[in-house]
């Protein structure tokens, strides 16, 4: 049995514009996605981010668009309101097996095609209490791979979302990846963003690009051939650790090509203690071949190069206490920034998120309870809808 999670409240309406003005009055959302399912008979509008903590619970309003639909036969005899509640599960198919053993009502022998990149089903009100009961799973979207010229080689970005969506670029950290990562954050943010995340060079689908010298400054220009590539305008930016040094010191290089930026788990002034600490973990990955974590990197980075990927970063990490980017700099950051730490964050504790806030002009801190560094320690829904909240204000 797979676990059923709350994914929406349907809400049938005659008046949708009057129903878009109400919870935008009442909730302060709007919706983020409008869309005709013709099997059904409606248009629907999806509003708010999933009912999760600290965020607007998605309601789907069902307006219809046929006269013989099912939502026009409950509205005329029912007239607008509640219609149905919607739970997300991990194999519909399996879910829909089960039920029908357990003597539910399922209304049709396999999902159709729903809204907001659903499959879906439904259950006859009169086995579920009377409650109009409706089951999703959603349709992973699969992002297009985009070659970056770099170098003379290429790095690898993963576009997905509306095209006419704002643009958001994230970044991930030392030694990891999108799909490591930031890919289930991105599978929320791309509900509202044109989302492009970048594989640094040397690191997951990106090439090794050997000849060149890491250093915050060439992490920066990976960011900035991915803007040119592209013609990005304007994007707001999301970095984790590493990801967070390239967004501060790509806005200082130049501030006027971005929008918004939000840093997570990130260390600004470099200690010979914090060098220490983060080299000792890589070197440990190194020695322990048959490892968790180094099965893993083998695994994103590939067999034959994920050793010399994490020798590159060692010698990066150690350069650091002497080449970090300094308050003068950050000072210089004007931008709109999120600063965000974990309050258990093994490598870099509370004090340098608090250093990193004080030194810029314009930015907001936000401690998270019980959150280590690695970025697979926050609960997704909540952190993504608060990462869009602070980029929407």
């Amino acid at each position: 049995m797979s676990q059923f999670t709350l994914e929406h409240l349907g809400i049938a309406v005659r008046d949708p514009d009057g129903a878009i003005d109400l919870f935008r009055r009442l909730l302060g959302a709007s919706p983020y996605k409008v869309q005709t399912v013709e099997s059904e008979g409606v248009q629907t509008y999806f509003i708010g981010d999933g009912g999760i903590e600290g965020a607007t619970p998605k309601i789907e309003l069902l307006h219809v668009v046929a006269p013989t639909s099912p939502v026009a036969k409950f509205l005329e005899k029912r007239g607008p309101g509640f219609h149905h509640l919607a739970f997300e599960v991990s194999d519909i198919e399996t879910e829909m097996r089960r039920l029908a053993d357990a003597g539910f009502h399922v209304l049709s022998d396999v999902p159709k095609e729903g809204a907001d990149n659903k499959r879906v089903v439904f259950l006859h009100p009169r086995t579920t209490g009377g409650i109009l009961i409706e089951l999703c799973e959603t349709i992973a979207e699969v992002p297009e791979q985009i070659a970056i010229p770099f170098e003379g080689q290429h790095l690898v970005a993963f576009a997905s979302g509306p095209e006419e969506a704002p643009p958001l670029i994230v970044l991930h950290a030392a030694l990891g990846s999108t799909e490591l990562e930031t890919r289930r954050l991105i599978q929320i943010w791309e509900r509202n963003y044109r989302v492009y995340a970048l594989d640094f060079m040397g690191h997951g689908e990106s090439d090794f690009c050997s000849d060149v010298q890491l250093t915050i400054e060439t992490y920066a220009d990976n960011l900035f051939a991915l803007i040119d590539h592209l013609d990005v305008d304007k994007p707001n930016l999301f970095g984790f650790s590493l990801g967070g040094s390239v967004a501060l010191c790509a806005a200082a290089r130049q501030p006027e090509r971005f929008n918004r930026l939000v840093i997570h788990a990130h260390n600004v002034q470099w200690t010979s203690g914090d060098v220490e600490r983060m080299v000792g973990a890589m070197q440990s990955v190194v020695t322990s071949p048959d490892s968790f974590w180094a099965k893993r990197l083998s695994a994103i980075h590939g067999a034959s190069r994920w050793k010399a990927l994490v020798n590159r970063m060692i010698s990066f990490t150690e350069a650091l206490a002497e080449n970090h980017i300094t308050d003068q700099t950050l000072s210089s950051v004007s931008l709109p920034t999120l600063v965000s730490v974990g309050s258990r964050d093994r490598f870099f504790g509370i004090q340098h998120a608090v250093s990193l806030h004080a030194v810029l002009p314009n930015s907001d801190l936000w401690v998270l309870p019980g959150v280590d560094h690695p970025i697979q320690t926050v609960q997704p829904a909540s952190f993504a809808s608060s990462v869009s909240k602070f980029l929407n204000r």
